[in-house]
């Protein structure tokens, strides 16, 4: 299809009506996946999870494979929402929010705002639906912690955290210990003095929170986590196989060239603090350490163990991708001949590692360190599969060209109304059933 040739206005009713029409397939994609999850029909040797078979078929990354199946499952019991996301009225990411939230009884009022709202009022209205929902329940499980982390483009670390009460409380006393241990200085005593009693405001009998209870955190706590990780680095033994465990520059001996692991380069001066600190382990390139034992020694040293995990990164069963409890293993096995060289060493998680030696797939040398796996019937095990629509899928012509625009007409989201009306809704609602009674004598009540 030439788009170049279309009207502004013709080629705005075309992206508008694909984005139905993808709406209405993604729903017709969540029914086969929950039909093909509840048959176990993603069992095989190296698959754990329906999400995982997703990820590794259709090349979606684990969390959204992992979301993608915890909506398809919702819908089952929400028809309202799947109705309107099958006609290509609702997009996945106004499904996805309404089905965190939705049940039996609420789901009309909550497909009603969505059509008559933005994804992102949709998000706003869930998440605060959610807090009053952990607030008012009885027995509300405790909030989950989550910490999370990624490179910039700038070649800096971004870490987010959100704990639970009890745990931040620890974390930030964590800060203060270790800011004091980072600032202490030749005349400071080893064990500080008990602090004071912080002051109660009110009365003395008063059990409000001290104002000053958090007057030691420092307001940049930075300095102060890294001081945290040095003295769990120094402190904890890891074995030779912990990835993430220890720190590897990756610098290059004929340009001198250095950079993080796996991570962002690193100028002049932080390569030359990294060759000062106690904890970093260089790796040079062409520094002629010894990675090839051949038959001399069947451990691999700790060179090796180091080379293998930099170039395999994770199990290199296709499809599994687990970082813990690895094995590096002998392609041919040491028993059978095998050499303790890079050519014939891969990791493995524990699990592949016995299905491996129980005869279930086999791994076949390819070239230089580039292997292959075979099922036990000789069938290639792909590391990407190809993704190809099949010659039976053919566009919903039942979703109407202009389906997925929202009743919308600019209107601010006023979060506190809109959660009142609906939790007051459902709760008569909750009183009717419960009392068997007429709308007008469940007010009544």
């Amino acid at each position: 299809m030439d788009f170049v040739d279309m009207s502004d206005g013709e080629l705005e009713d075309t992206v508008i009506g694909h984005a139905g029409q993808l709406a209405a397939q993604t729903c017709t994609f969540l029914d086969a996946l929950r039909e093909f999850d509840t048959r176990g029909a993603w069992n095989g040797v190296n698959i754990r999870s329906c999400a995982q078979w997703l990820s590794w078929k259709t090349g979606l990354s684990r969390r959204t494979a992992q979301d993608q199946l915890r909506v398809a499952h919702a819908l089952a019991d929400l028809p309202h929402l799947h109705d309107a996301f099958a006609h290509g009225r609702l997009s996945y990411s106004k499904v996805r929010a309404v089905s965190r939230v939705a049940t039996a009884d609420s789901e009309p009022e909550l497909v009603d705002i969505a059509l008559s709202s933005t994804a992102e009022q949709v998000e706003r209205l869930c998440r605060g639906l959610r807090t009053i929902n952990r607030r008012g329940a009885p027995d509300a499980a405790p909030a989950d912690f989550t910490a999370r982390w990624n490179w910039d483009d700038d070649g800096t670390l971004r870490v987010s955290m959100r704990l639970n009460p009890v745990d931040g409380a620890r974390f930030l006393a964590g800060v203060v210990r270790s800011d004091y241990e980072r600032t202490r200085t030749i005349d400071d005593p080893d064990v500080p003095a008990p602090p004071e009693s912080p002051e109660l405001p009110g009365s003395p009998g008063d059990s409000g929170l001290p104002t000053d209870l958090w007057r030691n955190v420092p307001s940049n706590i930075a300095p102060a986590v890294i001081a945290m990780s040095d003295i769990a680095c120094d402190m904890i033994d890891v074995p030779e196989t912990a990835p993430g465990a220890e720190v590897l520059i990756v610098e290059d001996s004929a340009t001198g060239d250095a950079h993080i692991d796996d991570g962002p380069p690193l100028d002049t001066h932080e390569r030359d603090e990294a060759r000062c600190d106690a904890i970093v382990r260089a790796v040079r390139v062409q520094q002629g350490a010894v990675l090839a034992w051949g038959r001399r020694r069947r451990t691999p040293s700790p060179a090796q163990i180091r080379a293998v995990f930099m170039r395999d990164r994770c199990c290199t069963m296709p499809g599994c991708g687990r970082t813990r409890f690895l094995h590096v293993h002998h392609v041919a096995f040491w028993s059978h001949g095998g050499a303790t060289d890079l050519d014939n060493l891969v990791l493995l998680c524990g699990e592949h590692h016995r299905r491996l030696h129980r005869d279930e797939f086999s791994i076949v040398p390819t070239a230089p360190q580039q292997f292959e796996f075979h099922t036990a019937a000789g069938d290639l095990i792909e590391v990407a599969p190809p993704i190809a629509a099949e010659p039976r899928f053919r566009p919903d012509r039942t979703t109407a060209p202009a389906a997925i625009l929202p009743n919308w007409g600019g209107e601010k989201l006023d979060l506190s109304y809109a959660t009142d009306v609906l939790t007051h809704i459902w709760a008569l609602r909750a009183r009717e059933k419960a009392a068997d009674t007429t709308p007008a004598e469940a007010m009544a009540a």
